[in-house]
């Protein structure tokens, strides 16, 4: 199948290329009956919004790909209405190379090789407990005797009260110029057995980050580790959000019953990346608050499933205080999660190990 593209850029082809499709750059619109069959990647700078009917009428045996570069989440909403309703597939503004290439892997049902070693936790809400979470997932992964780098994802709160050497803004021109090497690594804060790259300090460089970036943050940081966590935060607009949800394997929410509507919204904006309910599992973090609906019925209600039930500790910050009982549970959680990965814990049964 031939990938005829109107508007994409040479950089990006040429990854299109390499993962093994063949592109044909066009200056203008193919001729239906040449592309018929095959797939028609088109740009907004090439196709407006008032032209999208018009090109799935002249175009009825193409597989098209709308490509939306407007930045922002409020204004592709309606458009990418507009495109289910015409049968035209929609990527959304902050696709790099490697996203297109994934929904081109998708639209053609195919599966991609790539595996992931990346979980990532975000939350429905500022202080909802991410980086406690992601923390505590972190030290008993480490536990288990897993390399673990936690990654500070949420680039409007760094996640440490304490000034550090290293911070994601710190080594921004690393990211920029691709030159991180594994000793970066080595020199993240250690605690609880993992180590850690607290987020962003400098808040006027919050959304100069790039999905490219984040992209390459995420690949070295799983060169150098068993399993990566990206506390991810609570805004999802950042380059460093999206990119760490597309790139997680597992996606962890952590939420609270009150955050009903908060749920709601988030799982709209992840219906616009290829994200159904099922790609999550829901952390209740200070649950046995005033409740308006019960963790379970939220839990059905978006067709979701519930991975944690913390506690609420109403003198608990930073770290979880979490008793024997709630780690135990934890323990059990995450050797499924690390079975998720690939990996087979040992388990300790009688006093053997199995």
């Amino acid at each position: 199948m031939k990938i005829f593209s109107l508007g994409l850029d040479q950089l990006t082809i040429n990854d299109i290329r390499q993962a093994g499709y063949t592109v044909v750059m066009q200056s203008t619109l193919p001729d239906p009956q040449q592309a018929s069959g095959h797939m028609l990647i088109v740009t907004s700078g090439h196709a407006e919004i008032s032209e999208l009917r018009e090109l799935r009428e002249k175009f009825p045996d193409t597989l098209i790909l709308y490509f939306y570069m407007e930045r922002g989440v409020r204004g592709y909403y309606g458009i990418h209405l507009t495109c289910e309703e015409l049968g035209i597939h929609f990527l959304p503004p902050r696709s790099t190379s490697s996203a297109i290439i994934e929904k081109i892997r998708l639209v053609l049902m195919e599966d991609g090789d790539e595996r992931s070693n990346v979980l990532g936790v975000l939350g429905s809400g500022p202080g909802i407990g991410c980086t406690s979470v992601a923390g505590l997932l972190a030290g008993r992964i480490a536990a288990a005797g897993k390399r673990v780098i936690m990654l500070g994802m949420n680039v409007y709160d760094p996640g440490y009260d304490r000034k550090t050497t290293t911070s994601l803004d710190r080594i921004r021109p690393k990211l920029t110029g691709s030159r991180l090497y594994d000793e970066d690594f080595a020199q993240l804060i250690v605690q609880d057995g993992y180590r850690y790259l607290p987020g962003n300090r400098d808040y006027l460089s919050a959304q100069d980050y790039q999905e490219s970036e984040m992209e390459y943050l995420l690949e070295r940081a799983s060169d150098n580790a068993d399993i990566v966590i990206a506390d991810l935060g609570s805004v999802p607009e950042s380059a460093a959000w999206y990119t760490g949800m597309r790139k997680s394997a597992l996606r962890l929410l952590v939420t609270h019953p009150k955050h009903e509507h908060r749920l709601e919204a988030l799982m709209d904006l992840a219906g616009h990346m290829d994200l159904a309910p099922h790609d999550f599992k829901l952390v209740m973090n200070r649950s046995g608050q005033e409740e308006t609906v019960s963790p379970k019925s939220l839990a059905l209600r978006f067709g979701t499933e519930i991975f944690l039930d913390i506690p609420y500790y109403p003198m608990a910050s930073g770290r979880l205080p979490l008793g024997k009982k709630e780690l135990a549970q934890a323990d059990e959680k995450v050797r499924a999660l690390l079975a998720a990965f690939g990996y087979s814990p040992e388990i300790k049964k009688k006093g053997m190990f199995i």
